[in-house]
């Protein structure tokens, strides 16, 4: 199985899909045709061809993360204020479709890489790594053997954020495009659920700058 299948288990999508490397790579090519950028000069050429498509997957995930992460942090959020176990399971239970609703049709389209940048993004914005997701939306057990499975394969659902190591080059592109610096693909949220938790979410950053 492929490894996206894990990575997106909590939208519930039981098929495995994915797109050639070199689709994406001309794609990216399309993308510098109307996406400003913050170009750099470096004489490592391997360094920029890394470089130049970290910012093409954080760009073309950029807001996919954002909806994202601010739907899941209002379910968390609203999980913390219900009591009772089977209460939570039928919230969750909602969540579930409402996801399916927000992302269904898109996620069966993406690719594993940008699949893996989209849960990374996610991650940074949140602190829920692939395996607590799965454990959320589906339980213990199946984030149990999601994680052998993908252990096995040399993946780790449970790996986290690096902003200062693995992930640098993320982090800078993340900074160029929350900074202005650099343009993204833009997203339009479908349900109404999702621009809930947008203005939700941009209440609580706009508190915590207050503060």
């Amino acid at each position: 199985m492929k490894i996206v299948m894990f990575i997106f288990s909590f939208f519930f999508l039981y098929n495995t899909y994915s797109q050639s490397l070199d689709l994406e790579e001309k794609d990216s090519l399309l993308f510098e045709n109307y996406l400003p950028d913050l170009e750099i000069t470096v004489s490592d050429a391997e360094f920029v061809k890394k470089w130049n498509r970290t910012k093409f997957y954080v760009k073309s995930v950029y807001d996919y993360a954002r909806i994202a992460s601010a739907m899941l942090s209002s379910y968390e959020d609203t999980l913390s204020d219900i009591q009772g176990k089977f209460a939570k399971k039928r919230y969750l239970s909602k969540c579930n479709k409402t996801l399916k609703n927000e992302f269904g049709n898109e996620i069966k389209e993406m690719s594993i890489n940008r699949g893996v940048y989209l849960m990374k993004l996610i991650y940074r914005n949140t602190g829920l790594t692939a395996y607590d997701i799965i454990r959320k939306y589906r339980g213990g057990g199946t984030a149990f053997w999601f994680q052998a499975l993908c252990m096995v394969s040399g993946q780790d659902l449970k790996r986290e954020y690096l902003a200062e190591d693995d992930d640098v080059l993320i982090e800078r592109a993340v900074n160029l495009i929350d900074t202005g610096k650099m343009a993204y693909y833009k997203r339009v949220p479908l349900t109404d659920q999702a621009r809930k938790a947008l203005k939700k979410a941009k209440r609580k950053k706009k508190r915590k700058n207050k503060n």
